[in-house]
């Protein structure tokens, strides 16, 4: 389970994420920004540059200006924590911001919480995010 305490103005929110190669077991942790717009998960190809992860082949997007986006699919173990982790295709593209973002395809495996704590002397705002169990992850 990944718990943050968030810092104002709580607009965007970013997780540290664990990209390993499956077969050799080579990582690397890395800052992503959760964004339930992105359909599939974006690394940028500086981030996985040697890793040397599985390529599973090209794949074809349409950008939200109505740009045409090939990128590369590679296999990754990803994991919030020790205890949240899953293989998932990720899609490796040319960013100049070098910004990963943690796309809906992953998300939705996840439980979500937010919460604001209260005191005299602050406003807290927390986000918990876990991966579902396997088991339910089965069912979707």
């Amino acid at each position: 389970m990944l718990r943050l305490k968030l810092s104002a103005p709580f607009e965007q929110v970013y997780v540290y994420i664990s990209l390993e190669n499956p077969l050799t077991g080579q990582k690397r942790t890395i800052d992503a920004k959760v964004d339930t717009g992105a359909a599939v998960t974006v690394i940028p190809k500086s981030v996985v540059q040697g890793l040397g992860l599985p390529v599973l082949g090209n794949c074809c997007f349409t950008m939200v200006d109505g740009t045409p986006l090939t990128t590369e699919a590679q296999m990754c173990r990803l994991s919030f924590s020790d205890e949240d982790t899953i293989e998932v295709p990720v899609y490796v593209c040319d960013s100049e911001s070098g910004v990963a973002l943690l796309g809906m395809d992953v998300l939705r495996l996840c439980n979500f919480a937010q919460w604001h704590e209260w005191s005299d002397e602050e406003h807290s705002v927390y986000f918990e995010m876990e991966l579902l169990s396997e088991e339910t992850r089965l069912m979707i």
